[in-house]
């Protein structure tokens, strides 16, 4: 692939900015180039999301605007790709190049071919573990990367298409996760977020997620460790007691709940029930007591009554989140909740939609101007200008965002603050010792 030049763009969740990272990896090795913008480019990839209805129009408005580059070839990849297949030819006809969830080593060939000779191509088979075998490019040095530990999911939520597209559970070894831990930090990274569809799932023999925490944690000096995303099931004591009494392990949980209501938890498949939840976050608050706890809520699932809507409010003004992600429901072809009639209207789940997020905001805001007075320690990862004023930025351990004077330090530095303002969401911090 000498000569060249690609440019990726990537949608949706953390896992696709990191295959993404992956797939840049893969083609470099084969000697091409990543350039800045797709007017650069002779193919472009965009790794796509298939979550929501919402993600894969967006993905395919975006595939039809970067058709206007007529000298670069379009290769899709990811969740869209793998469900949409051969269909993404007549959708978008100038992508040349289809690669879904498991076929990236095959993509500098196809890529390679489909530029020499027009063809179409596309991988849709899975190609075991091979994934596995490729890592992200150590590049500049970076404050804060991701690594995955897990691919695939087998949780079946009845809402959810993932399983279907990223295919069953695979966890990699221990070994290979702490020996690439290890290799970003000799490059300079300071962050690393574990990542899987359902990370707390993870096991290697009789390695599961906490013991792979303890390892890293134990044979590499990286000063600050994060996963994304958990499964309320599958979350165990084990987790929060190594959170404190380990605090390299940030004190943040993602744990999507989705509802507060017993019913729909259980036509969604989820596993546990609104009471087992708030159980579970009271049970990680006694023992990590500034635990902070983001999650994903959706409203409007087929059958969802104004009295259960009522109910996932309770629990979101109950459970003090930091944030949430916030949905309408969509249906999914394939999945079990498809087969059910899409009963609530779409200006009723954009109404319970707007309550929600009120409710999400009157918590996160309260939540935070609790902490105001108080001091942290933020990890630095970059600068911004907000007028004439130029910032650091960067964040807590609780993953609260944190704004502070450009001579406080340098990205991948430590300081500590005292809370002083909240601006919006975002704090204002007084350093409090000597850069």
């Amino acid at each position: 692939m000498k000569d060249v030049a690609f440019y990726t763009e990537s949608f949706g969740c953390q896992m696709n900015a990191y295959d993404t990272e992956v797939i840049s990896s893969l083609l470099a090795s084969r000697g091409a180039r990543e350039v800045s913008s797709p007017e650069e480019a002779d193919c472009i990839v965009v790794n796509t999301c298939s979550v929501r209805d919402h993600a894969e129009r967006r993905a395919i408005g975006r595939l039809l605007d970067l058709s206007r580059h007529r000298r670069a070839m379009l290769a899709v990849c990811g969740c869209m790709a793998q469900r949409l297949g051969e269909e993404l030819f007549d959708i978008v006809p100038s992508v040349r190049v289809i690669a879904g969830t498991g076929a990236y080593a095959g993509l500098p060939m196809a890529i390679e071919r489909a530029l020499s000779t027009g063809e179409r191509f596309a991988l849709l088979g899975y190609d075991g573990e091979a994934a596995y075998e490729i890592l992200p490019r150590a590049g500049p040095e970076s404050v804060s990367r991701y690594v995955a530990i897990t691919r695939g999911c087998e949780s079946y939520c009845s809402y959810c298409i993932v399983p279907y597209l990223r295919g069953p559970l695979r966890s990699r070894s221990a070994s290979s996760i702490v020996e690439e831990a290890g290799a970003l930090e000799r490059a300079g990274t300071r962050e690393i977020t574990l990542l899987g569809q359902n990370v707390i799932a993870y096991r290697d023999g009789e390695t599961d997620f906490p013991a792979l925490a303890r390892r890293i944690l134990d044979e590499t000096g990286i000063p600050r460790l994060r996963f994304l995303t958990s499964h309320p099931r599958d979350v165990t004591a084990d987790l929060f007691d190594l959170m404190a009494s380990q605090p390299r392990l940030c004190g943040h949980i993602h744990l999507p709940v989705q509802s507060g209501n017993d019913r729909v938890l259980a036509a969604m498949n989820r596993g546990y029930t609104r009471d087992r939840y708030l159980a579970l976050l009271a049970e990680g608050r006694s023992r990590v007591p500034d635990l902070a706890v983001t999650s994903d809520v959706i409203v409007g699932f087929p059958g969802e009554t104004p009295r259960e809507f009522d109910d996932t409010i309770d629990l979101v003004r109950r459970a003090m989140f930091d944030s949430a992600f916030t949905f309408m429901y969509s249906a999914r072809a394939g999945t079990a909740a498809a087969a059910v009639p899409d009963d609530v209207s779409a200006d009723e789940k954009k109404r319970r939609l707007a309550i929600l997020n009120e409710a999400v905001q009157e918590e996160r805001g309260r939540i935070l101007r609790s902490q105001l007075g108080a001091t942290a320690e933020i990890l630095l990862d970059g600068a911004v200008e907000k007028g004439e004023t130029r910032w650091l930025k960067g964040r807590t351990p609780q993953f609260r965002n944190v704004l502070v004077r450009a001579d406080a330090g340098a990205p991948g530095g430590f300081v500590r603050v005292v809370l002083s303002r909240l601006l919006n969401f975002t704090f204002e911090g007084e350093p409090v010792e000597a850069p």
